[in-house]
Order: C-alpha cells, then structure tokens, then sequence
C-alpha cells in the first residue's frame, strides 16, 4: 500500500527526532581518553559552490572517495556504492543514469538528460561524454534531488561531480596503481605533482586498462586510454589560475547484449532460451534463435547479423578556473571547451546502431560570492552555454533499418543567486532562484525502412536482407540491387527474383524552440546541538524538451519537479557514529520517458513521451561507525516508493500492415489498452504502474577491519555488499522485463608494506550474478534482450605513493 505524504512525512520526522535524541545514550569520557580515540574522518566538499564539511551541507549529497573507485573505469560500476543511483546500458558507449527513479533512457542528442553530469566543475551535455575520468581523482559527489538554482537546468534528479586532484604549490609526489586480473584485465592509472615555481606547480595524470569480453562471444570487452594536465599559478593569496587539458581514447566492444527470453506472439508467454546470461548475440546458440524466428510482415526469418560492434572514440577536454578575491567578495570564473569524437557500431539490443557523431561544447560560468556582515551571506552568478551536435546513425536489423542525418545546436543564459539569512548562530533561512532561457534547433532527415512480403501466401525465402555497412536508405538499397521506381515508392526489386518489397517512411525536421524558466529554492538549517543539523527544503528543477525523427512523438514538452525535502544529519560518541537520514517527495508534471516504438511506416524508431504526472516519495538512512578503534562499518539504505500518477500515450496500429482489419494487433505492453477508431490507433494507460529503474529497497553494508603489525605495516580487510529489490526495466513492462532483488557483494585484502607501498587482492562480485542492465522487447524476432552487468572478477593490486 503507497504511503501517503502525510505517512511518510510523519515516519521521517519521528527518524529526525529519535537522532536527536540519541545523544543522550553516550557515555561519559575523559578528556584524556577522548584525545586517544580515534574519530571519523571529516569528508569537505564544494556542492554549493562553497568549502564546507558534507555534514553541515544542507542537501541529500553522497561522496565516494578515491579509495572506493579502485579499479573503476566507466560509470555503470558506481551502482554499487551509492544506494540512490541506478546506472545502466544502452550499448556503444551510452550510460544511463537514474537518481531515486528519476533518469532518461536515451542518451542520443535528442534527449537531454535527467541528471546533470558535471566534470571539474564544467556540465557535459552529452552523458556518451562520461568517459575517462576515473582515475587520480579527489573525490565524486552524487547529489539527490533537483538542482535547479547552482546547476540550473537538466538537473531534475540531481547531480553527479567528478573532481579530480588538484595541483598541489610546493610539493613533490605522486602515486601509481598497477592491477590485473581475469579476463585477460591489465590497469595503470596515477598521477605526479611537480613544483615548477615558489607560486606555480604541475599536475600530470594518466590511465590505461583492457580486458577481453565477458560473454561468451568475447563481447562486452573494454579498453581505453588517457591523460589529463594542470597547471596551477598564484601569485598571491588574493589570485590563483588553474589551466587543465584532457585527452581519452575509448575503444572494445561496448556493453554488448543478450538474448534471455523467447515471447510466444499468440499466448505471450515469455520463456527461458535454454542458456544462461553470459552467452552472447555472435554465439552460435543465439545465431540459432534468430535464424528461427519467423517474421510474418517480411515472410521471412529474422537471420543474424555478422557485422560485430566495437567502439572507436576519442574525448578532448580544455578548462580554466580564475578565483580572485576582490575585497568585497570572491570572483570565480570557469571556462570550457570540450570535444567529442564518436565512431561506434553498437550491439546493446537486437540491432545494430552505427554512429558517426562529433558533440562539441563551450561553457563559461561567472560567480561572485561574499556576505553582508555576518547577518547575509550571498551569492550571484551567470552561465552561458552553447553545444552543437553533428550526427549520422544507420540501424540496421535485417529486415528493417534506415538514416538518420542531423545537426543540432542548443544555446543556453541563465543568471542565479543565493541567499542565507544567519538568523541566529544556529538557525538559518536560504533562499535562491535561477533564471534559465534556452534556444533549441534541430535540423535532419530520416528514412526507415521495412521488408513487406508481398507473395500472396505471406512466405518469401528469397528475401534480401539489408547491409550492415554505413549507407543512406538509397545506397543500401542499392547494393542489394533495388530500386525505387519513383518518390515516395517503395523500393522494389527491378528483376523480379524477390517478392519482397522494402517500404521507405521518410521523416523531415526542421524545427527550433525557445522556452525559459525560473527554478528556485526555500529552505531553513537548524543545529540543536553540535554536531547536528536539521534542514527542511523545497526545491523546483526543469529539464528541456527537444526533438526527434519519431512519427510517434516527433516532439516533446520539457517536464518539471517540485521537491519537499526533510533531513537530519548528526555525529555522536565523540565523533564515532555518523547518523544522517532524509525523507523526500517530489512531484513531477510531464516527466519524459524515452523508448522504443512502432512507427506509423511499421517500423522501429525512438520516441519520447511526456508522462503526464508522477510521484517519487521515500527515504534515506545511512550510519557510519567505529565501534572499535581499527573497526569501521557503514549502512545506508533507502525506500523509494515512484508510480506514476498519469501516464497515457497513442501506440501506432499495425493490423493493416500485416492485411489485417485495423484493431486486431495489439501493441505489446502490459498496460490496459484500448483502440480509438478515429485516429486508428491504441491508448496505452500505464497510470499508476511503478517508475523505470526503481528499485523499492536498496542498501549497501560496508566492513572495514584494519589489523596492525609490526612497524608502519597494516592488514586491511575491506568487504562491501549491495542489495536492491525488484525493479522494471523494460518499457513495455512484460514481466520478463523486471530484474529481480540481488546481492552484489566485492571484497579485497590489502597490506601495507610501509607508508608508500602496498599490494592486494580482490575480488568483485563474489555471487557471479549477471543482473540486467537493460531490457528491450524486439517485436520481429519476438525475443527479450537486454544489456548484463560484469561477472565475478578478480585480481591483485600494487600501489605505491611517493
């Protein structure tokens, strides 16, 4: 039964209360022997464009050191260690992120993303950017809940800040991080810090890594290499300059895909394929699958695809920060450019998606901070943002396919201010507001095309199915030797041989877009105690609507969030025992799912829809402790509870299609569905299901056990285990399409041979579970995909720090 808002806003005040009371179960120290104890460590981060302790920051914010990412070289494999955050695969080199449910299935420039992807301090707008960071880093900040006032638009469900290691003046050293490990894994990544001045010094960074595939086709392989430089210069206490440049090479397979159920189309029973989820699409058990699957508007099996993915891509990257302290306040200015290459063949359903995409960027962010006294403290800033995308995509299926070729470029002004009001030492009022206006072109042309057996007995073995190289709709159709006897035709075979023709649904857009917004946020900061916060806030975000060759949805509306936010955040027992909790609601109106849909020609395109309404409400706990002094532990878990209040769409109708009377194939979704004769097609009403990606419970338990030996030596063992429940993945919610609870759970042992030495094993994924990353529903093979996460893996590290 959903909790209502009252319910749930009543349970998390009672978890507030009860951690304002728990002081008074400690016991008593001396100061002596509270000198001698070991505290936990205080964690400082700058998610309010300011330095303070992440327990005196007022917002739901996580923070995953360096430590915690050993080993970690793309963002899926963040999943585990922050219970909020839901990331996954669309294929090639597209993530998908999702934060409390809130997140977008697409990662093409059609779509902006939910969540705002921030790299030293600069937005990416393209989350296929997300790549090469992982490495010599000071820290990752995941924040919950809309950003709209300090990170502005596309930030509905939050904000995620890789920080890299900073240029240190006046000190010498450096680290490295050598690892290998099944699967043929083999890593390096550190950095060095070099003087070049009394006021300047130079931060080199690099990495390099590979590993063979984790299917059985040697699919799902990954390597990749780069580096970063910065170069720090301060002339002064008053006046500092930071230059940086990076460089990554993104190269394998990508995340590949599986097949793991075969869907009767007249009972719509979803069984097992016979073979586990380690088992490739180029494997010769899946080959068979699919050369088996009839398809009855092509009259023809489905066959296989030779043409076998890889990803080819190259990330640039040129930044610079200037602080100036000015007297009456501190000036910040971030410049950016940033590049990206993308040359990729991407397996991550049943078909091929190539592409040929160049992203390009530039960003400049001005702010101004300082305070009134210590009754006011203030903060003013403008953002500017131009990006430009130039694309070329081909899919390819056998039996259907098409071209898409565009150009598209979104402009972006926004000026923002904060407020915090010191009403007392201890009580504070907030209030910030961001102005946001957003120019929006997309200009480009698509054709998709789809095999129609017109042999009167719906059988057509001599179908010619369409290439796999990068061609226009034309060119392929000319190389299997068709033509198109005048515009708009289909394309027919000129020789008669074949009696299949190939429909040709061309989709034209030239449209543009200015839309502008005001996001802003009230909140109130109370400390009862030291060493604890109470915080209320409501927050509003939007992210922007756009664009795309869909016959289905050829546009779509931004959507909108109201947050209601409650929290505590306490430390206890002389700084032993961390207690932070958060209750949340957010509401949204036209949130945007994006997917995969039978267009009006037939055929399979990417539409997104604007929902309509849903509501995101549950809460958050996480504890860290030293019980005893070399003994750490750590929960944090969270219920979520997302359903969407209002979700009705139009779905195509494909009866006359197949020479069947409209009405009578209906859409495959596990929604009520209902055909509307006047516009010939069905309504889909999902109202009420759960959201995507939302797993009710999720939690992570943490062990640190430190043992010490003789001199400067120490032994570490470090087990991590995560745990979520059931959650939907797949947009036409079959229930095939639900991963269902797992445990996760990496552990490593490490020794440290003195103060810069260190070597370990470890291993990640002790159970071997393959859990989904993804799911998709391919119609025409009537066969359920998905993308699976890494198998058990395992290895040794050496460390050293100089």
């Amino acid at each position: 039964m959903a909790l209502s808002r009252w319910h749930l806003a009543h349970r998390g005040a009672s978890l507030i209360v009860l951690t304002m009371l728990a002081p008074t179960l400690g016991y008593a120290q001396t100061t002596d022997e509270a000198d001698e104890v070991r505290g936990l460590d205080t964690v400082f981060v700058t998610a309010q464009r300011k330095t303070e302790s992440a327990q005196t920051a007022a917002i739901a914010i996580d923070t995953v050191q360096p430590d915690e990412i050993a080993g970690v070289t793309n963002p899926s494999q963040l999943t585990n260690l922050v219970p909020a955050v839901q990331f996954g695969a669309a294929g090639g080199s597209s993530p998908l992120l999702y934060v409390r449910g809130v997140g977008t299935f697409s990662a093409n420039p059609y779509t902006d993303s939910a969540v705002a992807i921030n790299y030293d301090g600069v937005y990416l707008a393209r989350s296929t950017s997300m790549h090469g960071f992982f490495y010599d880093l000071e820290r990752i900040e995941v924040l919950k809940g809309p950003q709209g006032t300090l990170y502005g638009r596309n930030a509905t469900g939050g904000a995620v800040n890789i920080l890299p290691a900073k240029p240190v003046i006046g000190e010498f050293g450096g680290n490295l991080t050598v690892s290998g490990g099944n699967y043929e894994s083999i890593s390096a990544q550190g950095g060095i810090n070099i003087p070049t001045s009394e006021n300047s010094a130079l931060r080199i960074a690099g990495t390099v890594y590979t590993h063979d595939g984790y299917l059985s086709d040697d699919t799902q392989s990954e390597e990749g290499y780069g580096f970063r430089a910065q170069w720090l210069y301060q002339p002064s206490d008053r006046f500092n300059v930071r230059l940086a440049g990076d460089f990554f090479d993104l190269g394998g397979t990508g995340p590949a895909s599986v097949v793991y159920g075969l869907r009767n189309p007249i009972t719509g029973i979803v069984t097992s394929p016979g073979f586990g989820r380690d088992v490739g699409t180029y494997d010769p058990r899946t080959d068979a699958i699919y050369n088996a699957a009839f398809v009855p508007t092509a009259g023809a099996t489905n066959g296989t695809i030779d043409r076998r993915p890889n990803i080819d891509n190259q990330y640039f990257g040129l930044s610079a920060e200037i602080n100036a302290d000015l007297g009456f306040g501190e000036l910040t200015v971030i410049p950016s450019w940033r590049r990206s290459e993308l040359s990729e063949a991407g397996r991550g359903s049943a078909f091929l998606l190539l592409t040929d995409e160049v992203d390009e960027q530039f960003s400049i962010e001005a702010r101004l901070a300082g305070s009134f006294g210590e009754a006011v403290d203030w903060l003013a800033g403008v953002y500017y943002f131009d990006a430009s995308t130039d694309s070329d995509y081909r899919i390819a299926a056998n039996i259907q396919g098409g071209s898409q070729a565009l150009n598209s470029d979104d402009q972006s002004l926004a000026g923002f201010g904060r407020l915090t009001f010191n009403l007392t030492d201890t009580f504070r009022f907030v209030a910030a507001g961001r102005y946001t206006a957003d120019d929006k072109s997309f200009v480009g042309n698509a054709t998709n095309l789809l095999a129609i057996c017109t042999d009167p007995g719906g059988i057509c073995p001599n179908i010619r199915r369409l290439p796999t190289d990068f061609l226009t709709a034309d060119e392929a159709m000319a190389q299997i030797g068709y033509i198109q006897p005048f515009p708009g035709a289909p394309y027919i075979d000129p020789t008669m041989m074949s009696s299949v023709i190939y429909t040709a649904t061309p989709v034209v857009v030239n449209e543009t877009s200015d839309t502008d917004k005001f996001t802003y946020r009230l909140a109130v900061e109370f400390e009862p105690r030291p060493e604890s916060l109470l915080y209320a806030s409501y927050e509003t975000g939007y992210r922007t609507g756009g664009f795309s060759f869909s016959t289905v949805a050829p546009t779509f509306e931004p959507e909108s969030i109201k947050a209601y936010t409650i929290g505590s955040k306490n430390r206890f027992f002389d700084n032993r025992v961390q207690f932070n909790v958060e209750a949340f609601i957010w509401k949204y109106k036209d949130q945007q799912v994006a997917h995969t849909a039978i267009g009006a020609g037939g055929g399979i395109e990417f539409a997104t829809e604007n929902i309509g309404a849903s509501t995101n409400k549950g809460f958050e706990v996480g504890i860290l402790a030293l019980p005893l002094e070399n003994t750490q532990l750590s929960v944090d878990m969270q219920y979520l509870d997302a359903s969407y209040d209002e979700f009705v769409y139009l779905e195509p109708d494909t009866s006359v299609l197949a020479g069947l009377p409209p009405g009578t194939i209906p859409p495959t979704i596990n929604c009520p569905i209902a055909f509307v004769p006047a516009s010939g097609q069905w309504q889909v009403d999902c109202s009420g299901a759960d959201a995507y990606r939302s797993p009710k419970w999720t939690m992570n338990l943490g062990l640190q056990q430190t043992i010490p030996l003789s001199g400067s030596r120490e032994l570490v063992f470090d087990v991590n285990t995560h745990y979520q429940s059931d959650s939907m993945l797949m947009f036409e919610r079959l229930d095939s399409g639900i991963q269902e609870s797992y445990w996760t759970t990496n552990a490593s042992l490490s020794l440290a041979l003195n103060d810069n030495w260190a070597v370990a094993v470890f291993v990640n994924n002790i159970e071997d579970n393959r859990p989904l990353t993804n799911s998709f529903f391919y119609p025409f093979a009537s066969v359920v995909t998905g993308t699976v996460a890494p198998p058990r893996t395992f290895g040794g590290r050496l460390s050293v720090r100089f």
